[in-house]
Order: C-alpha cells, then structure tokens, then sequence
C-alpha cells in the first residue's frame, strides 16, 4: 500500500492564507530542490555525505533554513524560502523540503505541476502519507500517528489538550508496561509448557492467576479512566474558577473522585488547564479548573495565561467560583469575580472545614453582602450571586454531593436556555426537563471513574475492550488447567495491545487494512 522508495510532494499549507507551502519527501528530494533552488544547496550535500567529523566546523547539519528563489520551468521566478530536513533527522525519517510562497493559486499550482512532470520522480502524496512514512520509518507508534490528525482537526481546548497528550506517547507508554507484564507472564507459562516433562515450576497457578489479574485491573481503568474524543467535542465545558489557593484543584479531585491535579500550600501551583469527565445524575461534562486568577498578573507570561483562562471561563457552559472560608478578607476575590461573566454561575465556599460552624454562618452572611451589589448590577444577564454560597470541603466531603446535584441542574438549565424555551412558561420548561431527566437515566453512564487519564479514539477502545476480554478467559482457562489455551488467550491479548501502538518487537506491524483506515482520514499534505 505504501511505497517508501519514491519521493512524494503535495500542498501542506491550509487555504487560504498568506503562505503556501509545498512539502517533499523521499529519496529524490535533495536533487529536485537542486534543479529549482538559487542558492545552490550543493555544499550543504557535500557536507552531509562527507563520512562523520568530529570537527563540529565540517559535521553535517540536521535541518537548513535558506532564502532564495524558485525557478519554475525557465520561465516563473518567484521568492522562496527553504527548509531542508535530512535524514534520519526529520518528521518522516527521510530528507524533507518544503517550499514557502507567497500565497498565489497560479504560482502555486504551476509549481506543483512542475514537480509532478518531473518523468516519474515524484508522485502526489495521498491523504496522511507523510505521517504514514513517519510511522513506517520508526519515527512514531500508531497512536502518535493518529494523534497528528487529532490535533488538527481538534475543534475545542480540551480536545486539543487530548491529542496533544496522545501524541507525547501517553496511551503508548501505559500499553507498553501492560505489553511487558504480559509479556513476562506469557513467557513464564511458556516455558513451563516447553518443559512439561521436566520437574521444574517457572511459576505456580496461583502466581500466574495474580499476575494476569493485575493486568486485568490495569486495562479494566485504563478503559474506565479513559474518554472518547467525540466527547470532548460534544460535551458541555464547566470551569473551576477562584483566587490562587482557593481550593480549586482539590474540588476538582474531589468531584471526579481521582488525584488529577498537584494540590500545594504554595499560591499559582496549577500551571496548566486540568480537565476530567464528570458523570452526573443527567449529564456529563468536561470539568476543568485553571491556574488561579490575580488582580494584577505580575509578567506578560502570568497575563497571557490569565487572559486564556478567562476567556475558557466565559466559554464554559457553568462556572464554579470558589472562595475560601478561611481568608481574612475577600477583596481580591470581588475584584477577581468582576473579570469572569458565565451564563450560569455557581458560588462556592471551600475548606468549610477550617473554621467552626458559629464562624462559618457569619461569614456566610458577610460574603453575601459583599457580593450582594455585584450580583444586583449584573442580575439580568447573570444567575448566581443572588443565590446562598455553597459550603463545601473537599478534605471531608461536604456539600460535595450538593454541588454535583446544582452543576447537574445548571446543565439542565443551559441546554433549555435558548431564545425559542426562553418564552414558556415556568410549569412547561420544568416539563421539559423533567421529561429529559427522565430520560437520560435510562441511558445514563455507569462508570465510577469519569476522571479523563487519555483520550481514545474507537479503535483504541475496541482493542483494550478484546484485551480485557482475552485475558479474563485466560483465566478461566488457568483455573481449569489449560495451560496451552491459557498461553493462546495471552498471546492474543498481547498482539491486540501490540495492536494499538503497533510496536515493534511484538507480533507484526498492523495490517494494510487498518493503516488505510487511519491515514485515509488525514488532509493530504500531513
């Protein structure tokens, strides 16, 4: 199906734009590039075939920027600049040339024609080849292959965020530990099998049925654990908003019932958005929780991070604004309330349980006055300072339950908040509702760990799914004393974890058929 001894160009850049880029790639790159390109680029061939030098004055570089100009068949000259990438050092594995234009759709397509009239040399890429050559070479696993697309075609942060993770190899590197500890229980029990007539025990029953329910285990919350990017684009957004050491990453540890964030006495500790699932009694959503908002960001670094969390925030379908009981004072907490404006607010008091329950109902009373005003001036387009604060605590659980049930109703609230359900009356939108909350619980999601480890695709979730599946018989199978068709369940459970990643050093690459269905998704050009 794939070649990887021709060379292949193609348009790279999306349309429109300022630049156009033409991307090349294969054996034949560097001697077309020679053909179209002044400056000549000989002496950076030279000095790349020129057999290794310790002299860094003579080593042979990895990559090249040049500006130039192209020639286009003795006739088009147009300004041009070069990015050369030598093998191995580059996204495919073999040398790379992309061109940058100004973008001109004459300019553009006349070289593109001269590329691919050069008598065979070079062919169109098809759809996702680059990143195809990329994974055939070693230069990626499958799943980093698929998560190039991903990150291309991510329509939100959170799905962004996914993919970005997926690419750094995380579902790689937690199916690689699972492939090696199974692995290293396959080969036990083979070796018991290879020497059946020998007494020699490579390991016991009971140490193999451990093992391999270990593993089970591991695969059973890695699924649980996981959600599918056709969530992270369809579900509401709630974000987790407050000062620095509001208690913003334990509420959301919390509320997914997992240790997703670094939790520390020290202000600004989250750097990073946190995101989780959070399955609720009729909905689902993606909950997050930023860096903590400051009156006054301290570098343009701090500003710029500030700027993207309060925009996320004012995206969010539901906002939870958090402040802390203990605090002497709540200025910085007014004055931080004034930069966000959800549709549906929810405000919350965290660490109820450091103070007692006669402080506790003054300051409940206090903070109501406080933000009174705030939420009087803002009433018509805000919902939530006219309402009582929230108590909660996240070391000992209270009002956690509360809150789940209000982020729930305020989803409810959103989904019936449009211009056509505005106008019904009071009785007939609680009908609605209540007929939608019906009816969501009989499809209601049952996982009791919503928090999100990964994200996987469909193809990912079939192959962890026939793990499982496989090596829950193998159990079975060990229990009854079928040792053989223990090792056959095991080595199946292997190749589809093999499967995911297609790593070497397994059972075979992945065949044609699910290649095609992966690359054939991408843009041509990637």
């Amino acid at each position: 199906m794939y070649e990887l001894d021709d060379t292949i160009a193609a348009i790279s850049s999306p349309s429109p734009g300022q630049r156009a880029i033409i991307r090349i790639s294969g054996p034949g790159t560097i001697e077309k590039i020679n053909q179209l390109f002044s400056p000549p680029i000989s002496s950076l061939v030279a000095r790349r075939s020129r057999p290794g030098s310790q002299d860094t004055g003579h080593r042979a570089p990895e990559a090249s920027l040049i500006a130039g100009k192209i020639t286009i068949d003795d006739e088009l000259i147009v300004d041009a600049t070069l990015y050369l990438f030598f093998a191995p050092h580059s996204y495919t594995g073999d040398d790379i040339a992309e061109i940058h234009i100004h973008t001109n759709a004459t300019v553009t397509e006349a070289l593109m024609d001269h590329l691919l009239s050069s008598g065979g040399q070079i062919r169109m890429a098809g759809p996702g080849e680059f990143t195809a050559r990329a994974y055939l070479n070693g230069k990626m696993d499958l799943t980093q292959a698929e998560a190039v697309n991903e990150v291309i075609v991510s329509s939100n942060k959170f799905q962004l965020a996914a993919s970005e993770k997926l690419l750094a190899g995380r579902l790689g590197q937690t199916t690689s530990r699972i492939r090696s500890e199974l692995m290293d229980c396959l080969s036990l029990i083979e070796a018991g099998l290879d020497f059946s007539g020998e007494e020699i025990e490579f390991i016991t029953g009971a140490e193999a049925a451990d093992r391999l329910t270990q593993i089970q285990n591991e695969l059973e919350r890695l699924l649980s654990g996981s959600v599918s990017y056709e969530e992270l684009v369809d579900l509401p957004a709630v974000g987790i908003a407050g000062a620095p050491n509001a208690g913003k990453s334990s509420l959301l540890n919390k509320l997914l019932g997992k240790e997703r964030s670094i939790v520390s006495e020290l202000r600004k500790t989250t750097r990073d958005v946190l995101t989780g699932v959070l399955t609720l009694a009729h909905s689902r959503c993606v909950l997050f929780d930023c860096a903590g908002l400051i009156r006054a960001p301290n570098n343009i670094l701090d500003e710029l991070a500030q700027q993207a969390a309060i925009e996320a925030l004012r995206n969010s379908s539901v906002v939870v604004f958090c402040v802390d009981i203990a605090k002497a004072d709540w200025y910085e907490d007014i004055s931080i309330r004034t930069l966000i404006e959800p549709q549906f607010l929810i405000p919350v008091i965290t660490k109820s349980d450091m103070v007692s329950e006669e402080v506790l109902a003054r300051k409940l009373v206090d903070l109501k006055e406080l933000f009174a005003p705030l939420g009087a001036q803002r009433e018509k387009s805000l919902t939530g300072f006219a309402s009582e604060f929230l108590p909660t605590s996240a070391e000992t659980g209270t009002g956690i339950e509360l809150l789940r049930e209000t982020i729930d109703r305020k989803l409810l609230d959103t989904r019936y908040s449009t211009p056509d359900t505005r106008t019904l009356g009071r009785e007939q939108r609680a009908s609605r509702i209540s007929t939608v909350r019906k009816d969501s619980q009989g499809g209601r999601l049952s996982a009791e760990h919503p928090a999100m480890s990964v994200a996987l695709t469909a193809r990912h979730r079939q192959a962890v799914t026939e793990a499982i599946e496989n090596v829950s018989e193998s159990l079975n199978e060990l229990k009854a004393g079928n040792d053989e068709v223990t090792a056959m369940m095991l080595r199946a459970a292997y190749q589809g974890l093999c499967d995911i990643e297609s790593a070497t050093g397994g059972f075979g690459r992945a065949d044609e058929q699910i290649l095609e269905k992966i690359f054939s998704s991408f843009c041509i050009g990637k």
